[in-house]
């Protein structure tokens, strides 16, 4: 898949969606928070993301390194500007040259354009949703991707923080589409392999609302999904993953 143009056209949606709900528009799924304060954020990730790329840098940048961002109407322009500067360095960066990604493993340009994908149109899903109207379904490719990410790159970062007791296996199955995954915690630990395999818990349906799921954005009853086996380790993945 083309990552820099999921961004662009993500983020291009993320920027309508955000204007048509408003800015003290609630977001659902990120408690707290208001569309103000998700634009401001992505933003804030982008302009990060654009430093530390076209700098060539292999440090965390310092939080003062950045120009602040309106708080009014004029965020949707700002937030607009910060897209196009991130795509076109996306576009126009060598993949596989350095640059600093808080992972802790593939230092690469190429972790910066598929994080920056899937960080927008996970906000854009956000965006939609609190505007109102028609949620666009995720491209299978950028779901199939998105969802191979949390479970291989984030799952070990989000555990970390979030220090789970688990000792369970979760096998996600993309039904439309090819996509398997078996991610095992023992002691609160994640790994992840890329193949059919029995968990403790199935998660099966189309890509979109499985990657949809996955990031707690719909329920388990969303139409197309389905579980087999212990259904009460649900409620475990949706404390691990924010």
């Amino acid at each position: 898949m083309n990552h820099v143009e999921t961004l662009r056209l993500e983020g291009t949606r993320l920027s309508a969606a955000a204007r048509a709900a408003g800015l003290e528009t609630s977001i659902e799924h990120c408690p707290g928070w208001t569309v103000g304060r998700l634009l401001g954020h992505t933003g804030k990730v982008l302009q990060r993301t654009n430093l530390c790329v076209a700098d060539e840098m292999m440090t965390p940048p310092a939080e003062d390194a950045f120009v602040s961002l309106p708080r009014d109407e004029a965020l949707f322009d700002a937030f607009d500007e910060i897209l196009s500067a991130i795509c076109e360095t996306l576009r126009s960066c060598d993949p596989d040259a350095p640059s600093w990604n808080f992972s802790g493993e593939n230092f690469t340009n190429g972790f910066w354009q598929r994080r920056m994908a899937h960080e927008v149109e996970i906000h854009r899903w956000d965006a939609q949703n609190a505007a109102g109207g028609a949620i666009d379904a995720f491209h299978d490719a950028s779901a199939v991707d998105g969802i191979d990410e949390l479970l291989t790159v984030l799952m070990p970062i989000l555990s970390s923080v979030k220090n789970p007791t688990l000792s369970s296996s979760f096998h996600l199955h993309c039904t439309d589409t090819a996509g398997e995954w078996l991610t095992t915690f023992v002691d609160g630990q994640p790994t992840t392999i890329r193949e059919h395999a029995k968990g403790d818990i199935a998660v099966r349906g189309p890509a979109s609302p499985l990657y949809a799921w996955a990031w707690n954005r719909v329920p388990i009853t969303t139409d197309g999904l389905d579980t087999a086996g212990d259904a009460s380790l649900l409620d475990a993945w949706a404390s691990v993953v924010p």
